[in-house]
């Protein structure tokens, strides 16, 4: 007891005759001049302490003997150093200082006002030659990574979360002074960075959300203007660039600009947090840019749970039924915010499923039943839009789309059992049914006319191929469709003729080919190849007009020829691989006269020549195609077939591996 006192005392004593603290102009000068003489030495890799055996390392540095020896990884163990961190802290801060001072100075000078005093803290530095002290705390923290996933008030306990909590209480990336001063700062965009002029940029954003946007529903539809997309995201704004550059062939200059700069924010962002917003621009970069859909879709899909993104339906649920008893605008700023959230997750669901279909996988999405079942809630407002209608349509069809999936579906490309003839009614039925359901809901839009009535018949007969496709799939050659089978396989062909004479005969569907999501032109794709297939192999069983099939996919063609687009847009390589597939069956069945009037008629009769039109006998066929608007002509031979959507082989969507050139 007395002891303690003493030392008490003693510490008492010895405050009093301790010398007072140094000012803090003192410490600011000391510690960014002073050299840090309090650095920590590692003494020992992590490996011999857990060894406990004395660590040998040459001129301290790694790897020490043992590690080298047997091969190891040397990684050393540096203690903390706290003081280190105090004077990289103050280090900043009178960088900082500097900067803002500098700033001011200019200001001054520009508005000829008297300028400030100079530093008191750097007397030997004046005017715009100010510059920080250089020391050994130079280097930014621009490598930290942050944890995933995000903390959620409404997310329920995980086991993982009491661990991610500790450490980010304990990482000095929780705490980093530049990540600080970074997270305060606004994002630099496209404009900022001046990798696209304002001009530009405006032109390219003002056509998505008047235009493309309606495609997908109004996914932007609270985005007025240039403003509040850039206030936004820059990835929004990226995306939205990157598109409408993609479908405008006047701007195809800038859509190699825009994506670089889309492609750079994704790929950067991989190991960090990014809002709602972020995961918007990776769903609408999906929708579009068909061969980097999948790694967009599933970096969104990612995000989207870690954002508690489907709890959203429960609380527009709740929200709405609130509503029904009072209305209060808290309550409808939450209902709008809520209905967003769900309408950005069933786009996602949209997006994954097709994707799915297009690419014969597994979809990655865990499709949350409870939201699958009660989809209508985004119909139960008093007036629900035609967007939501449009939306929730969409979702249907690819429920039905995924049974008959997870029905038909096989790795092996093995025939269908007979025993699933009654599943190809029943999803028939379906199918009639969903169309029925919804083509009195749609009504023209004000932007995009009369397409989504004409995408929903489009999209009717794209199930309609769906389905039936899979009873011809594994029949060989000779090989004649099962009796069981024959009425599937009229109807796919049947849907297969009836997208190309809707193309040749709907307005609203030729005047927007170009602007329509990429899911579209593939489907078209494949029933173009799919009806050259069955003229090729089942043309008698099915009492098929081969010339009559020939000419109308060929007028299609022709069409899609004589449309503006940028090199890589999917109609252009859906065009130059219909032609490729067209040429092979006419030479193979030599019928003539089914190129009349099309672009490519003067190659008429040279098919039989080679397989490619870059090979043609003559020197008038050698010479490449121009399409019209296309900067190139196109290489009919070093256009792989993956990029021409050909890989359509035993009736069946090839498990395609996409170069990523768009």
């Amino acid at each position: 007891m007395s002891s303690s006192l003493k030392r008490k005392r003693s510490e008492v004593l010895d405050a009093e005759t301790r010398p007072p603290p140094p000012s803090w102009s003192q410490l600011d000068n000391e510690s960014l001049i002073r050299p840090d003489n309090s650095k920590k030495v590692a003494t020992a890799c992590k490996g011999c302490r857990k060894q406990k055996i004395k660590c040998e390392l040459r001129n301290d540095e790694p790897p020490c003997a043992r590690c080298h020896r047997k091969g190891l990884e040397c990684i050393l163990h540096i203690p903390n150093r706290t003081a280190t961190e105090d004077h990289k802290q103050i280090n900043l801060l009178g960088k900082d200082m500097l900067n803002v001072h500098d700033t001011l100075e200019r200001i001054c000078q520009h508005l000829e006002i008297r300028t400030p005093d100079p530093i008191a803290s750097y007397p030997n530095t004046t005017g715009n030659e100010t510059q920080a002290p250089q020391n050994d705390f130079e280097q930014d923290d621009d490598g930290v990574c942050e944890l995933s996933p995000p903390a959620s008030p409404s997310a329920a306990k995980a086991p993982i979360d009491s661990y991610l909590t500790s450490l980010q209480e304990t990482s000095p990336a929780g705490t980093s002074p530049q990540k600080a001063r970074r997270n305060t700062l606004a994002p630099a965009d496209m404009v900022t960075k001046g990798v696209i002029s304002v001009e530009s940029t405006n032109s390219l954003v003002e056509y998505y959300l008047r235009h493309l946007d309606r495609f997908l529903y109004s996914l932007a539809g609270h985005y007025k203007c240039l403003d509040d997309v850039r206030r936004a995201s820059p990835a929004l704004l990226a995306v939205m660039c990157t598109v409408a550059a993609f479908q405008k062939p006047e701007s195809s200059g800038l859509f190699d600009i825009c994506n670089r700069e889309y492609r750079h924010l994704v790929s950067t962002a991989m190991f960090e947090k990014r809002n709602q917003e972020f995961i918007r621009a990776l769903c609408i970069g999906s929708f579009w840019l068909p061969n980097s859909s999948r790694i967009l879709a599933s970096d969104a899909i990612r995000r989207s749970a870690d954002c508690r993104l489907p709890r959203s339906y429960h609380q527009l649920n709740n929200v709405r039924a609130t509503l029904a008893t009072t209305t209060n605008a808290i309550s409808e700023t939450t209902n709008h915010e809520a209905a967003d959230r769900v309408r950005l997750w069933y786009l996602l669901f949209v997006s994954d499923q097709q994707l799915s279909i297009l690419h014969n996988r597994d979809c990655i999405m865990h499709a949350d039943k409870d939201i699958i079942e009660g989809r209508d809630l985004l119909l139960s407002a008093s007036k629900p839009t035609n967007d939501d209608v449009r939306l929730i349509s969409q979702v249907s069809l690819l429920v039905i789309m995924g049974q008959i999936k997870a029905v038909f579906s096989s790795d092996e490309m093995t025939p269908v059992p007979k025993m699933l003839a009654v599943q190809l009614n029943h999803f028939s039925r379906e199918l009639d049914q969903w169309h029925d359901r919804f083509s009195p809901l749609f009504e023209a839009d004000p932007h995009i006319g009369g397409f989504p009535l004409a995408g929903l018949k489009l999209h009717h007969q794209f199930g309609r191929l769906y389905l039936g496709h899979h009873v011809l799939r594994g029949l060989q050659k000779t090989d004649p469709i099962p009796l069981h089978f024959q009425q599937a396989a009229l109807t796919a062909r049947e849907a297969a003729g009836t997208i190309f004479s809707m193309i040749l005969e709907n307005d609203a569907l030729r005047a927007n080919i170009v602007g329509m999501p990429h899911y579209f032109h593939i489907m078209i794709s494949f029933a173009g190849h799919f009806s050259l297939e069955v003229c090729m192999k089942f043309s008698e069983q099915l009492g098929v007009n081969v010339h009559d099939e020939f000419t109308r996919i060929s007028s299609v063609l022709a069409f899609f020829a004589q449309t503006n687009v940028v090199a890589q847009h999917p109609l252009a390589r859906v065009t130059t691989g219909l032609m490729r597939k067209l040429s092979d069956c006419s030479a193979a069945l030599g019928v003539e006269g089914v190129l009349a009037g099309s672009p490519f008629s003067r190659l008429e009769g040279q098919y039989a020549a080679a397989r490619d039109f870059g090979l043609a006998s003559t020197s008038e066929a050698q010479q490449p195609v121009l399409l019209h608007g296309t900067a190139t002509p196109f290489d009919w031979q070093a256009l792989p077939t993956d990029f021409l959507y050909t890989d359509f082989a035993d009736f069946d969507f090839a498990d395609t591996q996409f170069d990523f050139v768009t």
